[in-house]
């Protein structure tokens, strides 16, 4: 047998000291050994009966409210224990063209496909550009992360730049240690510039914990022109001191080096195809089961033990009836 509310138990402590309370009251002396007195000595057992009687309601009633139940069996179950936080590079730089329309929103498509799809356990949605910030913590309700996605934009994050080790703390600080698997899946287009956290430290870090990242490096060799509009909406794209633009592209040996130390494996995405690849082989990659024991059901015991209180209580009342023949 179990208790749903085992701490309510505690309860029961209190009912030995009111009966030795009510038990051990001075009693008034007998004045005459005659037979008056002999004739109230029932009236004492009569009135003393109920508080015993009551002790016993009050055990009834509290085992009842504690959800006294009884299992009826276990069956073995297999579920899927992947914990993921996806973190998505929201700098200034996500708005290169290279990909269709842009990288940011190419991404974005590609996620949502991938959250769609992932049945494997819970996700978390981190963000990131000069500074890291949660956008959703580990959840099972796809439809959350889909709008939330759908909020996430470039400049979501006010400080630009590229946390990228910052971003890897705050995920990890997202996962459960009961979770089988954790993942991180890391999605940037340029190097990191900013932020309090090395990203090799950050790695490491994860690595300690047991946890793998996955990183995947957006954007096409050569680079792309970074699009910025002005004050008044026009587009132009941004360009160093010396008037060259400037091109984004991706560290791939920072986050080749991140995936290694942690076991993971670093994607090159050159084109929102290969982006939507990249997501479905890692939810193929992690794919991990494990064998639960789950409870059938249980027989609730509270009616019966509600039942006998209410017997008891109903006894206790008779029986502090004074009987008319001993007075």
């Amino acid at each position: 047998m179990e208790f749903l509310h085992p701490a309510l138990l505690w309860f029961c402590l209190a009912i030995p000291a009111l009966l030795y309370f009510r038990l051990s009251k001075k009693k008034k002396a007998v004045p005459y050994p005659g037979l008056s007195s002999f004739m109230k000595l029932p009236k004492a057992r009569f009135s003393s009966l109920p508080v015993s009687l009551l002790a016993v309601v009050c055990l009834l009633f509290i085992l009842s409210a504690s959800g006294p139940r009884i299992s009826i069996g276990e069956e073995e179950k297999k579920i899927l224990g992947v914990d993921v936080a996806l973190a998505i590079d929201v700098s200034g730089s996500m708005r290169a063209e290279d990909f269709k329309p842009n990288r940011m929103e190419a991404a974005k498509e590609r996620i949502k496909e991938f959250v769609k799809e992932f049945k494997q356990g819970r996700m978390a949605l981190v963000a990131f550009a000069g500074r890291s910030f949660t956008q959703c913590p580990l959840t099972t309700d796809g439809g959350i992360l889909d709008g939330l996605l759908d909020q996430l934009e470039v400049g979501s994050v006010a400080i630009d730049g590229t946390a990228i080790g910052d971003a890897i703390i705050n995920c990890m600080n997202k996962f459960k240690e009961s979770a089988v698997s954790r993942v991180i899946i890391l999605l940037t287009d340029g190097e990191n510039n900013a932020g309090t956290v090395d990203p090799i430290s950050a790695a490491r870090a994860a690595k300690d914990k047991g946890i793998k990242i996955y990183t995947i490096g957006v954007g096409t060799p050569e680079g792309a022109r970074v699009p910025v509009l002005n004050a008044i909406g026009e587009k132009f794209y941004l360009k160093d001191q010396a008037g060259n633009y400037v091109l984004a592209k991706v560290d791939e040996a920072t986050l080749k080096q991140i995936a290694d130390i942690t076991g993971g494996t670093y994607f090159r995405a050159k084109d929102e195809n290969a982006l939507r690849d990249i997501y479905a082989k890692i939810a193929a990659m992690e794919k991990k089961e494990i064998t639960v024991k789950h409870i059938k059901g249980y027989i609730e015991l509270f009616p019966w033990f509600a039942g006998a209180g209410m017997i008891v209580l109903i006894l206790a009342a008779f029986a502090s009836v004074r009987y008319r023949v001993f007075e």
